[in-house]
């Protein structure tokens, strides 16, 4: 499980990449494959015969008509009529009473009945039979198209099988083709009855009786309106017909307003209340008493303005008759009572035109609804006529013991579409993706890369005691472009090659080592694990205790692994520490401290002439050179094997060796033997699992202590998951 969940998280762009694509691919399923529109019918095959009866009724349901199994007889007969109702004579007949050119619209276009045929061919489909209900489906892209060929192809189907089980002479052809005629015309004359009274708005054909009755009630209403208003104008006289005339003079006297009206009410029921004050007053008060003279001016001003609006609307004097304020109300009221029947009488007026209107528009129409009637009629009789006919002459000829015959269980439904079978295609293109993504991501994994790339892969194939494992600081995580990886690999490549082959100026070529570097708590870790490994085998008061670092590739991380081990190790404040660099291949040179070279191995043995080699406080370094020159010794073997009692002699705590990379041809195998530790680093996802085995081997060969080192590892399961 451990190695199924790594896979996936450390292919996990791989396999994303493919889901989208898989993503795409059902997408594209969806835009280039559309599900076609499908109709289901259903009929029953009826069989009274010798040993074969009916398993189902029409009007049972579908789980009372499945429930009894067919025999071998029964089944046999229904295949049978399956094949004729598959047919491709069926086919034709349905394709030519449809129409070739409506089936092959949407399939190329074109009229050829042959074609046409075979699209019907190809869109039928027949359910596995369990009982004498046949269940069919006919699929096209035409939602238009599927409704009406299913209905074809079971009117094709009936008559074909009239032909075919009770013999071709049974049912004369031209009864057969007059009844499609006669089925062809009572459908276009329906559909045209229905256009009409479509287009005419006409729900049913007795609208026009309706319409009459609706027209004598509207003229009913109305004429009683017209006399109620007739009643109350003759009531007020002049004053009615002069308030409704608006603005139509009658002789002299000129229409009264409303306002005026209103105005004329109000000046009397004011002039009313001032005479009644006015007597009040005279009882107490004599005329010249202010209040009273005020009062009667008043009482003038009004009487002039009465008398006025009297003389221009001579219709006003109908008011002063009354005498009080009560007979003035009244008449206002009866003025709006006017008003309202006039405009009851003008409404009732507007609705009897729209109807007579109406009216007209279906007298119009209705000779030409009735025709069409009596045509649906005339060939709906006939269809009938028709039928029987057949009918009868199947029954007298084979005689009603050996009559078959075919019933409509469900008739074809309403278009839908067909999805089932593009959603399959949707989640084939997906799972097929999918799982061409995972393939891919455990085939690379687990069979093409055979490199080292966790802890448990060095304790499986290596059996390896491991020391530590440094993780990749420069990883991200991200997924990045081939182009970028290849940028990035130049990049460092030239540096390293820059740092290498320096014309001389090491100063500048080398980076110095940083106690505050952010391997150096790694670098801590390895000192700690190097200690306890001495003091278990009790060594840790043998001096010197040699410890070499290699690998199995250039790269991986050997010199700067040496130079943190050895800085680390001078720390304890134990001993003096030693670092070797034994490459042969790199000049001498070596990544550390201030970019210094070192001395020669020979001189920094000796406490007098190492001063040259020190970095720091117990901290030395030495290269293998040939005395007088800086030429790296050419057999380093015989040259190490001479240093031996030296080295073994020397006050040194700990002694770190720079070792080259271990391969058949380099000399690291065999100095091995001579060290107390050998740390062999691989690089992770770049050390192949065979060279770390062959490295492996070559050591153990010269009964070397092979300790593994896991560098530039990568975590790619999520630290909940992560089981390392």
């Amino acid at each position: 499980m451990d190695d199924i969940i790594y896979t996936l998280f450390r292919q996990k762009w791989l396999i994303l990449g493919f889901t989208c694509l898989g993503i795409a691919a059902a997408l594209a399923v969806r835009v280039l494959r559309p599900p076609p529109f499908m109709s289901e019918a259903k009929i029953m095959v009826h069989y009274v015969a010798e040993g074969v009866a009916a398993t189902a009724s029409p009007s049972g349901s579908d789980s009372q008509m499945n429930s009894q199994p067919l025999d071998a007889g029964t089944e046999a007969i229904i295949r049978s009529e399956i094949e004729i109702l598959t047919g491709f004579d069926v086919a034709k007949i349905v394709a030519t009473n449809v129409g070739p050119e409506r089936i092959l619209a949407k399939n190329g276009g074109g009229n050829d009945p042959l074609a046409a045929a075979g699209v019907v061919c190809s869109g039928i489909e027949v359910a596995p039979p369990r009982s004498a209900v046949l269940k069919i489906s006919f699929k096209h892209p035409d939602i238009d198209l599927v409704q009406p060929v299913l209905t074809a192809l079971i009117q094709a189907y009936m008559d074909e099988h009239v032909r075919i089980r009770l013999g071709g002479g049974i049912v004369d052809a031209t009864l057969i083709h007059e009844r499609n005629e006669l089925s062809r015309k009572l459908a276009e004359s329906d559909a045209a009855l229905k256009r009409l009274q479509r287009e005419n708005k006409i729900l049913f054909l007795d609208d026009t009786e309706n319409s009459k009755n609706e027209i004598a009630e509207a003229r009913k209403s109305l004429n009683e309106a017209q006399l109620q208003l007739n009643e109350r104008r003759a009531m007020l006289g002049d004053l009615g017909r002069d308030t409704l005339a608006s603005g139509i003079t009658n002789g002299a006297d000129a229409a009264v307003p409303s306002e005026i009206l209103n105005e004329y009410s109000e000046s009397a029921t004011e002039l009313e209340s001032l005479r009644k004050q006015e007597r009040e007053l005279r009882h107490l008060f004599t005329e010249a008493y202010p209040t009273v003279a005020r009062t009667h001016a008043q009482i003038e001003k009004l009487e002039n303005r009465k008398a006025e609006l009297e003389h221009k609307f001579p219709a006003l004097t109908h008011l002063a008759l009354g005498g009080s304020q009560s007979s003035t109300n009244a008449i206002a009221g009866e003025v709006n009572e006017l008003k309202r029947l006039t405009a009851t009488v003008a409404i009732r007026g507007a609705y009897l035109s729209n109807l007579e209107a109406q009216v007209a528009h279906v007298l119009e129409v209705e000779p030409k609804l009735k025709e069409l009637k009596r045509q649906c009629e005339y060939l709906e009789r006939s269809y009938s006529d028709v039928v029987r006919t057949i009918q009868r002459r199947q029954i007298g000829e084979s005689g009603s013991s050996q009559a078959i015959n075919i019933s409509s269980v469900e008739s074809p439904t309403p278009p839908r579409l067909d999805s089932k079978k593009m959603m399959k295609l949707m989640g084939v293109a997906l799972a097929g993706c999918i799982g061409m993504g995972l393939a891919l991501a455990f085939l690379i994994d687990l069979m093409l890369d055979r490199s080292i790339k966790r802890q448990v892969d060095i304790e499986r194939r290596l059996r390896l005691p491991l020391f530590l494992a440094i993780p990749d600081t420069t990883w991200t995580g991200r997924a990045r472009s081939p182009w970028f990886r290849r940028k990035v690999s130049a990049t460092v490549t030239s540096t390293a090659g820059a740092t290498a082959n320096g014309n001389g100026n090491s100063e500048t070529a080398l980076e110095p080592w940083n106690p505050g570097h952010h391997l150096q708590i790694y670098a801590e870790g390895l000192r700690e694990r190097i200690l306890t490994f001495f003091e278990v085998r009790n060594l840790n008061l043998k001096k010197p205790k040699m410890v070499a670092v290699t690998g199995c590739n250039p790269g991986s991380g050997v010199s700067t692994l040496a130079s943190g081990l050895a800085a680390a190790l001078s720390k304890t404040g134990d001993g003096n520490v030693l670092l070797v660099d034994m490459k042969g291949d790199q000049g001498a040179a070596h990544p550390f401290y201030k970019g210094k070279p070192g001395c020669g191995l020979a001189d920094v043995l000796e406490p007098e002439s190492r001063a040259e080699g020190q970095i720091e406080e117990n901290l030395y370094m030495a290269t293998i050179r040939a005395e007088g020159n800086e030429k790296l010794v050419k057999v380093m073997p015989g040259r190490f094997t001479s240093l031996m009692p030296q080295l073994k002699a020397s006050d040194y705590d700990f002694i770190i060796f720079d070792m080259p990379p271990v391969s058949q041809t380099s000399p690291t195998p065999r100095l091995a033997g001579y060290m107390d530790l050998v740390l062999l680093v691989l690089e992770s996802e770049k050390t192949s699992q065979h060279t770390a085995a062959r490295a492996s081997a070559l050591m153990r060969e010269s009964k070397a202590n092979v300790a593994a080192v896991l560098n530039k590892y990568r975590q790619h399961v999520p630290a909940a998951l992560a089981q390392e």
